[in-house]
């Protein structure tokens, strides 16, 4: 027996026994037999052609009578309004459809075609012919219930589903299955097919309603209703109470623990994350093996707006029992650390809110690289470098249609948004669109399983992705969010976030997906400029020029809007005497980032080159990064006649270097003659010479000193020595590097001797004396 009392202890799936105090006190004693549960009777009526009304008798049980109209032969029965005759008054009444306070059994009878089932009023025993027995015939009853036939035994039956005719229950079942997937309780045929799950997971609801109304006739149907399924759930009950008591759970049972509207807990790439369960069933995939899929929804940002988006999470079948901590997914309020982890959710949600828009960020942990031979995320690896969070630019460069998400004030949208993940975990973005009804069946096909789980609902057929008119607009032109159009979440949103962000890795220069816990703020290093081995007047115009151009403070233009905005600068020079260093220096002063890239990554065709320079071009814009484009001297030197392919990839070069109006260094080690072209488009020119010993000396010192203070000893005579060989600052740096290895080897610490030996070695491997 069922019981309303609330439990403090027990949550939304829990089931109480015991029968309740509104069932057992009013009900009592009171209900006629008439009332009860009762089989169907026989139809009587005349020969077909011969035209008459016919009442159907009943017995004392039924209290019903039906006339019927049989001139059209058995197939058009019809069937006239229910009279019913009042004992007291001895007066014939007529009962409205589904308000007999009562339940009436139809059974499986012999079959009239392949798909369908025949419901007859008998048992086939009692049945010696097929006759034509609908629901109509008993349409006066509260609830119908349909026994197929069992597998012998003692009971020969089983209860294959019901029928809600009562007016009075379904417009309480209208609130109490409100928003539950795949139930319309206000059609006219309201049918459930065995486990009743809606009715199961809504059990508690539907007592404390029940135990809520105030009238007593809507009581009484709602009692019957109680009486019929009580027996059904008694064992899903026991399975649902030992699922929690011991953890572990059979595969057709799951349906037991999935209830629409709970919280489910995951991994996705490894992340722990919490879910809304919207819907959950069994299916049968495309290698015709069943799966338990559970349809989850997320909130996640698609470069312009916060939106639930769905994930469908499959879980295989398994023999025998499993844990239910080893399933692909879990109720949340099955896990014991259930509030340590909604806590750390929610800190990692407002995180990941606090990641939309454009963040410049340092990063390590996995990611999930974006392949453009497959066009799809797909590689997976681990970094530790410097990225660029940016959602909005991750789709208009990839050209990944944005994963379509519904607006979190939505309720009940027609298209839900639907995103499986492959067998790679990759982001596969489809819509779900509700299928259009079945076609009129006589078996009553209705919502949910047939006992036992024989034949499982097969759900959602997967279509290529359909284009709402907002989508249709290329990923360029669509909105980048801003704060102050942003509402900030619920706590209840936060914890649904999804655990992952998407953006670009400066060094790979890929796109990828990032672990919102991975992303840290950067460390800067406030004395790389200073560093730079340079006259001080070269410095002061190298940062006057780059900061003029990221804070807007220069509003010289062209003529021609947009034309010539940006800042070129050239730096010419030997190998190793800090072109590059020049360039990351002024990044890391001015805190942006640096994309760097070699003339070589541009290809030798002018197709290519103009795609290529345009997506960098537009990305550093986008950014306000600063561009290095290192050894571009097949774009500087001066063109001739007999080489029409580098001059097609020139004057490309040339025409988008003119509408440019970010910051770009330009480096060079050798260039015979410059083009007239190029030469009129850089802003300012620097010239490295080959390094003085003054200046190899400051390069040693600032290498030298980034050892740790207790793992070195150098004094200035060692520096002097040091700085009198001929070196570039590359190959310094290198010396430091590797001499610092060898005195690690040792156990020394770092001395003049270690990078003696390691110089003498590279001398000796070069054939030079050093």
């Amino acid at each position: 027996m069922f019981s309303s009392k609330p439990n403090p202890e027990s949550n939304n799936n829990d089931v109480q026994l015991d029968s309740p105090d509104w069932l057992e006190d009013d009900f009592d004693g009171e209900v006629s037999p008439a009332e009860s549960v009762s089989p169907t009777r026989d139809l009587t009526c005349t020969p077909a052609g011969d035209k008459m009304e016919t009442p159907v008798p009943s017995t004392e049980a039924s209290g019903s009578n039906r006339l019927v109209d049989t001139s059209g032969g058995l197939d058009d029965i019809r069937i006239s309004p229910l009279p019913r005759l009042d004992q007291d008054t001895k007066t014939t009444n007529f009962v409205e459809e589904g308000m007999s306070c009562e339940a009436k059994t139809l059974y499986e009878g012999p079959k009239r075609c392949e798909c369908c089932i025949n419901w007859v009023g008998k048992t086939a025993e009692e049945v010696e012919e097929v006759k034509v027995l609908t629901n109509t015939l008993h349409g006066d009853a509260a609830v119908l219930t349909r026994q197929r036939n069992g597998h012998g035994g003692e009971d020969p039956f089983m209860l294959h589903s019901i029928v809600i005719q009562s007016p009075l229950i379904k417009k309480t079942l209208q609130e109490v299955l409100k928003g539950y997937p795949g139930v319309s309780p206000e059609l006219d045929e309201l049918s459930f097919d065995a486990p009743f799950e809606p009715l199961f997971h809504r059990w508690d609801a539907l007592l404390s309603a029940a135990k809520n109304e105030t009238s007593t006739e809507t009581r009484k149907h709602l009692k019957v209703l109680r009486d019929v399924l009580e027996p059904e759930f008694d064992k899903s009950r026991n399975t649902l109470r030992e699922c929690r008591e011991h953890g572990v759970i059979k595969f057709d049972s799951l349906w037991l623990v999935f209830n629409p509207g709970d919280l489910i807990y995951s991994q996705v790439d490894g992340q722990e994350c919490v879910m809304k369960l919207r819907e959950a069933y069994y299916v049968t995939n495309h290698l015709q093996r069943t799966q338990f899929e559970l349809q989850c929804e997320n909130v996640d940002f698609d470069g312009s707006y916060f939106g639930l988006g769905v994930d469908d999470i499959q879980i295989d079948d398994f023999k025998g029992t499993a844990k239910t901590t080893d399933l692909a997914a879990i109720p949340l309020d099955l896990l014991p650390n259930k509030p340590a982890l909604k806590e750390k959710l929610i800190a990692r949600g407002k995180k990941f809110e606090q990641l939309r828009g454009y963040k410049f960020k340092g990063y390590h942990g996995p990611v999930v690289l974006f392949d453009t031979s497959y066009m799809q995320e797909r590689q997976r690896t681990t970094i530790d470098e410097r990225v660029i969070i940016d959602t909005h630019a991750y789709y208009q460069f990839t050209n990944i249609r944005k994963t379509e998400l519904i607006p979190l004030e939505a309720e009940g949208p027609q298209c839900q948004v639907r995103r499986s993940r492959n067998s790679h975990g990759n982001d596969m973005p489809y819509i779900y669109h509700p299928p259009p009804p079945p076609p009129p069946q006589t078996g009553g096909h209705s919502h949910g399983h047939h006992k036992g789980f024989t034949t499982p609902r097969i759900r959602n057929h997967r279509q290529p992705i359909r284009h709402d008119p907002y989508n249709d607009v290329p990923n360029s032109l669509k909105k980048r969010t801003n704060d102050g159009d942003h509402h900030p979440l619920t706590e209840d949103q936060l914890l649904l976030c999804v655990p992952h962000v998407r953006g670009f890795v400066l060094r790979r220069k890929q796109w990828a997906r990032f672990s919102v816990d991975g992303i840290y703020d950067i460390v800067w290093n406030e004395d790389a400029f200073e560093s730079l081995v340079l006259p001080n007047q070269d410095k002061d115009l190298l940062l006057a020029f780059a900061e003029g151009q990221a804070n807007g403070t220069s509003n010289f233009d062209d003529f021609i809007q947009g034309k010539g905005k940006g800042v070129v600068m050239l730096l010419s020079g030997a190998p190793g005497v800090g072109k590059t260093l020049t360039a990351e220096s002024v990044a890391e002063t001015m805190r942006v980032p640096l994309y760097a890239m070699s003339a070589g990554e541009l290809g030798t065709f002018s197709e290519n080159v103009e795609r290529i320079l345009k997506d960098v071009l537009d990305k550093c814009s986008m950014w306000k990064a600063v561009l290095l484009i290192d050894e571009a001297d097949i774009f500087l030197e001066q063109r001739t006649s007999d080489d029409l392919q580098r001059n097609a990839m020139v004057s490309v070069f040339l025409r988008l270097l003119e509408y440019y109006e970010g910051i770009m260094f330009l480096t060079t080690n050798r260039v015979e003659a410059f083009d007239p072209a190029f030469e009129s488009r850089i802003d300012v020119a620097f010239n490295y010479e080959q390094l003085s010993v003054t200046s190899r000396r400051q390069i040693w010192s600032n290498f030298i000193v980034r050892l740790p203070e207790a793992e070195r000893s150098f004094n200035d005579y060692d520096l002097s020595r040091l700085a009198d060989i001929q070196l570039n600052g590359r190959q310094i740096k290198s010396a430091v590097k590797t001499g610092q290895m060898l005195a690690a080897r040792r156990r020394e610490t770092v001395s003049y001797s270690h990078m003696k030996a390691v110089l003498e070695l590279r001398a000796h491997l070069l054939g030079r004396k050093s």
